[in-house]
């Protein structure tokens, strides 16, 4: 690849939008983060288009990117380069994605979805380097999974594998389908925050709602028990089916809580299990989506499938 090419990235989340010009190797030569701003997603990918172009002119004047991967919240058809069904972001269903980003750059553009591209990133550069059958769980403002199995990222028939938000934490959510008694409804960015102004008043954050519950403040370390009791469940029940070697716990809650966090949830899940897959945090943190859109950019141009 010429030195004046760079492989682009983008990240667009439910709150914000990380975008970012990286080199073969994934080493990230320039980045910019920027709150998601709503509005129609031909808006956004075209301020997207105009930072990554911004981006490469300077690290090397002249440069561009020579293919872009993109990832989202929800169902992605890779093959068609659109997103077929969007969570967390109203009005993304059916974007054309490939064709809005890279058809006016005469650029490829490859698109996933964030926690399967999450995987990839960990499988290039991160905790599952090297591991062929791993699940990654994604705890952001929604909950999801990417699953690789034999090497090979797994989308399901109707590319909703992972989407581990709609496990079942009691009956009642067979009874009222929908986001009341899912897992996302208990351990999901929306309810965690929910649940600290609820235990601690108006403006508390989750953070603060973690650091009561470490202190031993009754309310709150019983909610703290309740989702590593709900977290550990979930393992179970993905390691029961697939048998993984490693389990990849990411997003903010789990970089910023660490061990604190997954040390009991690991403990509760392998007394249930007959196996003992390994249970860790990302080595990528925030950037595991991003490294893994620079992976599937650089796929589409070497002609490797995920």
């Amino acid at each position: 690849m010429p030195q004046h090419f760079f492989i682009a990235g983008v990240d667009i989340g439910a709150t914000n939008v990380r975008v970012a010009i990286a080199n073969s190797d994934g080493g990230i030569e320039a980045r910019r983060l920027m709150p998601f701003p709503g509005g129609p997603p031909e808006q956004l990918l075209e301020r997207i288009g105009r930072t990554l172009d911004d981006l490469a002119r300077g690290v090397w004047v002249g440069a561009r990117a020579a293919a872009i991967g993109v990832v989202v919240p929800g169902a992605v058809d890779p093959a068609a380069g659109a997103v077929s069904t969007a969570a967390n972001l109203p009005g993304w269903g059916d974007v054309p994605v490939e064709a809005l980003l890279g058809r006016p750059r005469g650029v490829p553009v490859a698109t996933e979805n964030d926690a399967n591209a999450a995987a990839i990133g960990e499988r290039w550069l991160g905790a599952a380097k090297g591991i062929d059958d791993f699940v990654f769980i994604a705890m952001g403002t929604g909950i999801g999974a990417g699953v690789v199995v034999d090497g090979r990222l797994h989308r399901g028939g109707h590319f909703l594998a992972g989407e581990v938000a709609f496990f079942p934490m009691s009956p009642a959510q067979l009874e009222q389908p929908g986001w009341g008694h899912c897992f996302e409804a208990d351990v999901g960015g929306r309810a965690m925050a929910a649940k600290a102004v609820e235990l601690l008043g108006d403006h508390a954050t989750v953070g603060e709602l973690f650091d009561a519950a470490y202190r031993g403040r009754e309310t709150a370390a019983a909610w703290l028990h309740s989702v590593q009791r709900e977290l550990a469940m979930a393992v179970v029940s993905i390691a029961a089916l697939l048998d993984p070697q490693m389990v990849v716990f990411g997003g903010g809650v789990v970089r910023a809580q660490g061990e604190r966090l997954l040390g009991p949830v690991r403990d509760a899940a392998l007394r249930c299990l007959p196996a003992r897959p390994r249970i860790v945090a990302s080595q990528l943190g925030d950037d595991a989506q991003l490294i893994g859109a620079i992976r599937i950019a650089l796929d589409r141009i070497e002609g490797r499938p995920q």
